[in-house]
């Protein structure tokens, strides 16, 4: 008798260091797989990096004058808050550790190659949060490491998997015991996502909502949280802005609305940065590449350039209404389709993931899965910005993981269907 109480008591345990042991070859597979992609990557595309990307320029700045500033290739304009800082510090800390250009760009590259694979690990982990199947977090995981780009000149690479980290770190300690240092933790984090891109707010914002209202049995406490993640964001936001009033005159957190409107809506634009960039238009109208532009920069200032060029853009919005329809309409389906251009196979996987978003978004909601409002709001409300500005696949990447996993429930039901199963297998993670 007693031997069959000890095998009731070992047989949980048993299973759950199995689990754990399959968790954790999944989770070294995924990131072996990330790794392999990213290393295919940079081995067989133009990486790029280097003079004329602002985040560079802005770290070799800090590592030769100390300073955050002079973005623009052509043209010393002075102190700037025309790009978020977090990620050119980085930059400047892989430029003062390496020192040589080509070893400098092989470790910035490098730390892309690693924040995707991780950011697929990170799908898989949150998918738990979408499903209890196991399988689509890894169909999900597969599909990032198939459609993620090289992007070592721009922050994203880092702000997915920031944003991820902060998704699985709320959902796991808003309700926890030690919840006011958890909060404080996660508010670092939200505040890290806003000074490496402050759009993001649009993500982590309604993500923390939609956690408020789960956990709203235990409404103190989780007011609480909530409270300490939007304080230590907002002292991290006026932080930056008190710098920017102090080296700019007025107190902004961004500088490059006015900038990129007026680059992206003008006579000659076209839908995507790539298109403007070929009839030499983005160039002609934006101050990394315009001498003119950057030196009507220097001689107005920064803050007051760009409140003048978001005036001329409003007004040329204003009175082409027209070409403004057919710039944005174009803007719109190269947001959830975007164009090839060096990249074919990777944009191919994006238009599948995002036709099969659909119906998975679909499925979600007939199944009564509490994160369809939340995946729907954020879809609907996070592009609006990149509707009236030039066309970028990079923009997309923020969201794409919410697009993925309802794409991989998709998979998986029709998976299932096809096997004449009623139900996948469940397996938490």
């Amino acid at each position: 008798m007693s031997e069959n109480v000890a095998s009731v008591k070992v047989a949980p345990v048993a299973t759950d260091l199995k689990a754990a042991e399959r968790n954790a070859n999944i989770s070294l597979g995924l990131l072996l797989a990330g790794g392999a992609a990213g290393i295919y990557n940079m081995t067989s595309h133009l990486i790029p990096f280097g003079s004329g990307f602002e985040m560079v320029a802005l770290a070799q700045n800090l590592v030769r004058h100390g300073s955050f500033g002079n973005p623009f290739a052509v043209l010393n304009t002075g102190p700037t808050a025309a790009n978020p800082p977090l990620y050119p510090f980085l930059l400047a800390l892989i430029i003062k550790v390496f020192r040589v250009p080509e070893i400098i760009a092989f470790a910035a590259t490098l730390g892309n190659i690693i924040a995707n694979a991780v950011t697929a690990n990170l799908i898989w982990r949150v998918s738990g949060l979408f499903s209890k199947d196991l399988r689509v977090g890894v169909v999900a995981a597969i599909f990032w490491i198939l459609s993620s780009e090289l992007t070592p000149s721009w922050d994203v690479g880092y702000t997915v998997a920031t944003l991820l980290i902060f998704c699985l770190l709320t959902a796991r300690t808003i309700s926890g015991q030690r919840f006011v240092i958890s909060g404080i933790g996660a508010g670092l984090l939200a505040g890290a996502l806003f000074l490496f891109n402050p759009s993001t707010i649009l993500i982590f914002m309604p993500w923390l909502g939609w956690l408020a209202y789960k956990h709203r049995a235990s409404r103190k406490q989780t007011l609480s949280y909530c409270c300490l993640v939007f304080g230590v964001l907002c002292l991290t936001g006026a932080t930056w802005g008190l710098r920017n009033q102090q080296q700019l005159g007025r107190f902004v957190i961004r500088t490059n609305l006015g900038m990129t409107l007026y680059a992206s809506d003008n006579d000659c634009a076209r839908p995507s940065l790539v298109a403007s960039e070929a009839n030499n238009c983005y160039q002609a109208h934006h101050p990394n590449t315009s001498i003119e532009e950057a030196e009507l920069l220097k001689k107005l200032g920064e803050v007051d350039y760009d409140q003048v060029r978001r005036h001329d853009a409003e007004e040329w919005m204003r009175t082409h209404p027209g070409p403004l329809l057919r710039l944005m309409l174009a803007r719109v389906l190269e947001f959830w389709f975007p164009i090839a251009d060096q990249h074919p196979f990777q944009s191919a996987v994006i238009w599948v993931c995002t036709v099969l978003s659909i119906p998975g978004l679909i499925l979600m909601m007939r199944k009564g899965n509490e994160l369809t409002l939340f995946s729907g709001f954020v879809l609907l409300i996070y592009p609006l910005m990149y509707y009236v500005v030039v066309s970028d696949v990079r923009y997309r990447l923020p969201v794409l993981w919410l697009s993925l996993l309802s794409a991989a429930i998709f998979v998986t039901w029709c998976w299932d269907l096809r096997s004449g199963l009623s139900r996948g297998p469940k397996t938490s993670i």
